[in-house]
């Protein structure tokens, strides 16, 4: 399966919203590792989201408009600053599904990148962008390019 991407996925407000809530009151935790294999390589922080929580319940039905599956195993955000780039790996589930939270970054920052045997496909970090794509894909992270710069992503594990 390629890529799926939906550009401008929320109204404007609500990604705003978003942004405010989980740059400013949803505590994260550095130590996030992208491959649990290279456990002496931590990426950047995370914090795992409580699924009962009625917005992300509301951005689920948003993406059940838009992907088929099951359920979702589990929410959480990645939050990347500066040199916090991510490995490649792959996830559990079948579906990964992803939302650019914070604002848009230059082209070419911070760019989530799909790796499909030697060819890799980058899209560059704009907020309220979803992409969806087969969970067990290569995939990674990259951080801004500037000490000024924040990249949050949501993230959503399917069955």
């Amino acid at each position: 399966m390629n890529a799926k991407v939906i550009n401008n996925f929320l109204q404007p407000d609500l990604i705003n919203f978003l942004e405010k809530k989980f740059l400013y009151n949803i505590p994260h935790y550095y130590g996030h590792i992208s491959d649990p294999d290279k456990k002496d390589n931590i990426d950047f922080y995370n914090s795992n989201l409580n699924m009962n929580d009625t917005m992300l319940q509301y951005v689920i039905e948003k993406i059940r408009n838009h992907f088929t599956f099951k359920d979702i195993l589990r929410s959480y955000i990645n939050v990347q600053h500066y040199k916090m780039d991510g490995n490649w790996h792959t996830d559990d589930g079948a579906l990964t599904i992803l939302l650019m939270i914070t604002k848009t970054l230059k082209k070419g920052e911070g760019c989530f990148q799909i790796k499909e045997k030697d060819n890799i496909t980058s899209y560059d970090f704009k907020q309220n962008t979803l992409i969806g794509f087969n969970a067990k894909s290569l995939h990674r992270g990259l951080a801004p390019n500037s000490t000024n710069d924040i990249r949050i992503t949501l993230a959503f594990k399917t069955i």
